[in-house]
């Protein structure tokens, strides 16, 4: 279940990050916002398979 949290939180971050590189942003904008809605996603998937257990 950690590395599921970890995961989604390093696939946030290394495709935020090519998006912003691919659209040449200043800030961190994409790197931040998918970071966050992955783990989100990942909390909720969590939260779904302890419900099941």
């Amino acid at each position: 279940m950690a590395f599921q949290l970890l995961g989604a939180c390093l696939a946030g971050v290394f495709i935020g990050h090519w998006l912003d590189a691919r659209m040449q942003l200043e800030r961190p904008f994409w790197a931040v916002f998918l970071t966050v809605l992955f783990m989100i996603a990942s909390l909720y998937s969590l939260y779904r398979q302890l419900l099941k257990e």
